[in-house]
């Protein structure tokens, strides 16, 4: 009976050290290609920011940009525009890649969460509250509400380095973040952001420390290094002009600001795609292995 008994014991021992250890797994931070049928594909960092995850990261970004076929219908904006959804993690790994989004004048964006459906296929995760809409066929019935990504801690200084940074639907939050850290202090300043921002995340309790809505847009925007690369292209149409290219009774004023949004187009394309694969060029020497593996777990 004795022996039995300490089987029984042993064999739970061995269950909850299999369930923590593919807890640990769940955790670490996962690169997932998610795509967009009409705008294309992107990436999205779904999990713990762990030591090694910058190379991981630049790496599978560049296999995305120059080694895959991508669609016809790819966004160059939508390929930069990398999706967030973390609880935190390695401060000093976020911000190596934090630093690598801003030289690459990328974008990041923290929207709704992503679930792996049955067919394999990312998709938008579900909640248990319903919303319901009226009509028929496929305009009507019922489905789960979408959940918010969430993005704190390490995440979020992750999220600061975009040179365009998004957050209308997600949560931002500072758990985690050091008051006292001198390397955070330094990255949040060459950020442009609130020198205070971990402070009020210091012991923070579980369920405080989230960004109100206010936060969120003070912090979201456009980086000046973004404005300083195309300074020199044409000026983009301003909202009257963009009406008065469709709308002005002067055909040749039409033309004019149609040119000039073209123009526009081409040189913003140009010197974002310059300064990106200068970046790539940058970083992807020093990364060995991780490039071979094309960055992913």
């Amino acid at each position: 009976m004795n022996a039995s008994r300490a089987v029984a014991r042993a064999m739970r021992g061995f269950a909850a050290a299999l369930l923590l250890v593919a807890a640990g797994a769940a955790a670490a931070a996962e690169l997932i290609v998610v795509e967009d049928e009409c705008r294309g594909r992107q990436l999205l960092i779904q999990g713990a920011i762990e030591a090694g995850d910058h190379d991981r990261f630049v790496a599978r970004m560049q296999r995305l940009v120059a080694g895959e076929a991508l669609p016809a219908v790819q966004d160059p904006d939508v390929l930069w525009t990398v999706k967030l959804d973390s609880p935190g993690g390695d401060p000093a790994e976020a911000m190596r890649i934090g630093r690598f989004l801003r030289a690459a004048l990328a974008t990041t964006e923290v929207g709704y969460r992503y679930a792996r459906r049955l067919d394999g296929v990312w998709d938008y995760a579900r909640g248990g509250d319903l919303v319901c809409l009226e009509g028929s066929g496929n305009l009507g019935g019922c489905a789960g509400a979408l959940v918010p990504a969430e993005c704190t801690g390490a995440c979020l200084l992750i999220w600061l380095g975009g040179a365009e940074r998004f957050a209308l639907e997600g949560r931002l939050g500072r758990h985690g973040l050091a008051a006292d850290d001198a390397a955070v202090a330094a990255y949040l300043a060459d950020m442009s952001a609130p020198a205070d921002l971990g402070a009020a995340a210091a012991g923070a309790a579980a369920g405080d420390g989230w960004l109100s809505f206010a936060e969120r847009r003070a912090l979201a925007g456009k980086a000046p290094q973004a404005a300083a690369v195309l300074a020199s292209c044409p000026a983009p149409l301003t909202a009257d002009e963009s009406y008065a290219s469709v709308a002005a009774p002067s055909a040749a004023l039409r033309d004019a600001l149609m040119d000039r949004a073209e123009a526009h187009r081409a040189c913003r394309h140009r010197r974002l795609a310059q300064a990106r694969a200068q970046s790539l060029r940058e970083a992807v020497p020093a990364l060995g292995s991780a490039l071979a593996a094309g960055g992913e777990r």
